[in-house]
C-alpha cells in the first residue's frame, strides 16, 4: 500500500469523532469540506480543504491536517517540482530575482528566512523586512542557504527523516542567532522539527518601544492569516503602537485557491470596509488579497513597519496600491 495511504488509515484510527475539527474549519463555514466526515472516512469533498492546519490546532488525539495533506496528494497525484530540485523553492523564482528591489541587510546578529511565497510570489516583502528590522535597531540578514520549510503539499511524498533534513540544516545554519521567518507557517514547521524559529509578528510584539511611529498615520484593518491568527493581539499592538487605529475586531481566512476561497475574501473584505490598508502576517494572504481586482489595499506587517520608518519603496509592485498619503514618520 502507499506510504500516504498508511499514514491515513493510521490517524484515522485515532480519531473519535468530537467533532472539534470541523467548529474551526473556514471550508465547512462555507458549505466546502467537513473535517471529521474526513477522518471518518467519507474523503468525498477533501478537494475543497484550505489546508490551513485549524482543525489539527484543536486536536488532541490525531492530526487531522495531515490526513488531508496525504489524501489531496494522492487524489490529484502530486509530486516534488522540478523547482525544488534546481532551486529549493517550491515554485518558480521571478525573472529577474527580487523585481529589481533588493533587501538592504545590516549585519548578521539575526536571520530572516524569507519563504518560498515570499522568494517567488512577493520578493519585494523581503525588502521590506530588511527595511523594519533596520527600524527598530536589529541587525539581520537573509539565512545562509535557506530553502523551502517542506510544509507545501509537493513534500508529502518525502520521508519525514528527508524533511527533517532540511529544516535540521537551517537551524544548523542559524546556529545560536535568532531565526525569524515572515510567514507563520514556515515557523510552525521549522518548529516541528526542534528548530527555534519566531514569525516576525511576535518579534516586533516584544520590540513595541523601538517601532517608528506615523506623523499622520493610516486606519487599517488587521487580518494576520490562519497560520499566524494566535498572533492578532501582538498584531494589532504593533499597529496601535505606530499610531494607526485599528478598525475590524473580526478577521479569518483568506481561503487560498480553495472552492470557497471567494466567499471567504468577500467576509474579510466586508469586516476590512472603513480601513486605508488590510495589514497581513502571512505572505499568502497577501498574494490573495493582490488577486482580488480593485480590493482592499494590502500589506504585509514588515511593509506597515518599513512605510512609518519613511521607506515605502514596496508599495509600486502592489496591484491594489495603498495611497501614499502624508504617512511619514516623526
Amino acid at each position: 500500500m502507499n506510504p500516504l495511504q498508511n499514514e491515513v488509515d493510521a490517524l484515522r484510527r485515532r480519531c473519535i469523532g468530537c467533532g472539534k475539527c470541523s467548529k474551526v474549519c473556514p471550508s465547512f463555514k462555507h458549505g466546502g469540506c467537513d473535517p471529521m466526515e474526513i477522518m471518518i472516512g467519507n474523503d468525498e469533498a477533501v478537494l475543497q480543504c484550505i489546508t490551513c492546519g485549524n482543525c489539527s490546532r484543536v486536536c488532541r488525539r490525531s492530526d487531522p491536517f495531515r490526513v488531508m495533506q496525504d489524501l489531496i496528494c494522492l487524489a490529484k497525484g502530486i509530486h516534488l517540482s522540478e523547482d525544488f530540485r534546481s532551486t529549493g523553492y517550491a515554485m518558480p523564482l521571478p525573472e529577474p530575482q527580487g523585481n529589481g528591489l533588493e533587501p538592504e541587510w545590516k549585519g548578521d546578529d539575526m536571520y530572516v528566512m524569507p519563504g518560498c511565497v515570499v522568494k517567488c510570489k512577493v520578493p519585494y516583502v523581503e525588502y521590506a523586512a530588511a527595511a523594519c528590522l533596520s527600524a527598530v535597531g536589529v541587525k539581520a540578514m537573509e539565512l545562509p542557504g535557506n530553502t523551502c520549510c517542506m510544509h507545501p503539499l509537493q513534500f508529502r511524498e518525502m520521508a519525514d527523516v528527508e524533511r527533517y533534513g532540511y529544516k535540521n540544516a537551517m537551524g544548523q545554519a542559524a546556529g545560536e542567532k535568532d531565526l525569524v521567518t515572515l510567514c507563520a507557517g514556515c515557523s510552525d514547521e521549522l518548529e516541528e522539527s526542534g528548530v527555534e524559529a519566531e514569525h516576525l509578528i511576535p518579534f516586533l510584539g516584544k520590540r513595541l518601544g523601538s517601532l517608528p511611529r506615523f506623523r499622520d498615520a493610516p486606519k487599517v484593518a488587521i487580518e494576520p492569516g490562519c497560520s499566524a491568527m494566535r498572533f492578532k493581539k501582538e498584531l494589532k499592538d504593533i499597529a496601535e503602537a505606530m499610531g494607526c487605529e485599528v478598525v475590524n475586531s473580526s478577521m479569518g481566512c483568506c481561503g487560498k485557491y480553495s472552492p470557497v476561497s471567494e466567499a471567504l475574501m468577500d467576509e474579510r473584505e466586508a469586516e476590512c470596509a472603513g480601513a486605508d490598508m488590510a495589514v497581513v502576517g502571512c505572505p499568502m494572504c497577501l498574494v490573495r488579497y493582490e488577486d482580488r481586482e480593485g480590493g482592499i489595499p494590502t500589506v504585509h506587517v514588515a511593509e506597515l513597519v518599513a512605510m512609518a520608518a519613511g521607506d515605502r519603496r514596496t508599495l509600486p509592485f502592489h496591484k491594489n496600491k495603498p495611497s501614499d498619503g502624508s504617512w511619514n514618520r516623526d
